[in-house]
């Protein structure tokens, strides 16, 4: 494991179904709790729906396989409340640039209007990501 991250540990919640036997009902089941599938929990959640999420570790993702955000998905972030935690803690940028040897072939800007309330782009470990969903 990475020294740079301490990864939470989530206890086991037992269902109260297997307690007295009786089954559950649950209209919306959720597999997987990386980004996506904890998104889609919360986004049902907050519209009132019933939702049962599941996840095979007890810890957020080990490593990271998403980095580079974009502007809509920080939109999307702050409609579940966590998208100013997420931009304070990572790298904001608008401009990119390629280099082939010595010179610049290629530059974009994701954001040339200066009113947007979010940068173009934001680079943040997935795990961090997970934990601020969780």
């Amino acid at each position: 494991m990475q020294k740079t991250f301490t990864y939470p540990k989530f206890d086991y919640v037992r269902p109260p179904e297997l307690a007295d036997g009786k089954p559950g009902h649950y209209p919306i089941v959720v597999v997987g709790a990386g980004p996506v599938g904890l998104s889609a929990a919360i986004d049902l959640a907050q519209l009132g729906q019933d939702v049962l999420l599941l996840d095979n570790d007890d810890t957020v993702s080990i490593g990271s396989r998403g980095v580079c955000y974009a502007k809509r998905a920080l939109e999307v972030l702050d409609r579940m409340g966590c998208g100013d935690k997420f931009v304070d803690k990572g790298v904001s940028w608008d401009v990119g640039r390629t280099f082939l040897r010595e010179g610049e072939v290629f530059n974009f800007n994701l954001r040339p209007e200066a009113d947007h309330h979010r940068p173009g782009m934001i680079n943040l470990q997935q795990y961090y990501l997970e934990e601020y969903l969780i």
